[in-house]
């Protein structure tokens, strides 16, 4: 691969980490022309498609990444979902069937931690791509699908929280965390939300409870101390 095409490429990725999805749409499409023939230059592409609610473009993408890559797991579990979203249910199941079986012939079983944790990166993903680009509905969307896939997942949980916050439905968003600290004492992550919660809320003694059970939970988390000194400023002693 030349220089030029590998430079596309990156920059295309690099992109796409960021959501910027027209930018990383352009380099890879570009990489495309000049002779680069990756799947994951397309699995890329058919994520693009996919958030943009682009479904037929997304499941073309989807099936040349696997015609590249058979064994290429991901795409073939994105295909199934965007399949599934367009009531291709029958296709979908087989796309689903395709990915169980590939990771059969590794050794992991379909209906293992592994396999789950597959599927709920993907939703995951998408998930990320509509709370950068401010989709906040979809993005809840999206990060519920994960959970449904592996609810035991605390990551979706906060990442669930943090869009319900973005979304100004404070109300739900404390309710799930609540939820989530009901079934995991002390975590960390959790009483930070809740403290970010209270905060925007007006309620400052709320928050400093929250954030020092954090802290005591996670000593050396730096984002805690920042909002402990915040609430410090904000309410000087005397």
């Amino acid at each position: 691969m030349s220089r030029e095409l590998a430079g596309l490429i990156r920059m295309g990725k690099n992109a796409f980490s960021e959501a910027e999805c027209l930018r990383a749409e352009r380099y890879l499409l570009d990489a495309l022309a000049g002779g680069a023939k990756y799947p994951d230059i397309h699995y890329t592409l058919g994520l693009i498609d996919h958030q943009r609610g682009n479904y037929r473009r997304a499941v073309e993408r989807f099936g040349q990444a696997v015609s590249l890559n058979p064994d290429y797991t991901e795409a073939l579990l994105s295909l199934s979902i965007t399949l599934n979203d367009m009531g291709r249910y029958d296709e979908a199941r087989d796309a689903y069937d395709r990915a169980a079986e590939n990771l059969s012939r590794k050794g992991v079983p379909p209906g293992g931690d592994l396999f789950r944790g597959r599927i709920a990166n993907l939703y995951k993903e998408l998930g990320e791509l509509f709370l950068a680009l401010g989709r906040h509905d979809d993005a809840i969307r999206e990060y519920r699908n994960a959970l449904s896939a592996a609810p035991g997942f605390p990551d979706l949980r906060i990442r669930l929280v943090t869009a319900l916050r973005e979304a100004g439905r404070a109300d739900e968003a404390l309710k799930e965390v609540d939820a989530f600290l009901a079934e995991t004492p002390g975590n960390a992550a959790a009483l930070i939300q809740k403290g970010i919660l209270h905060y925007l809320a007006g309620e400052k003694a709320r928050a400093r409870r929250a954030w020092e059970e954090a802290l005591y939970k996670d000593p050396l988390n730096k984002i805690v101390q920042v909002y402990m000194n915040t609430l410090d400023r904000e309410n000087p002693p005397g």
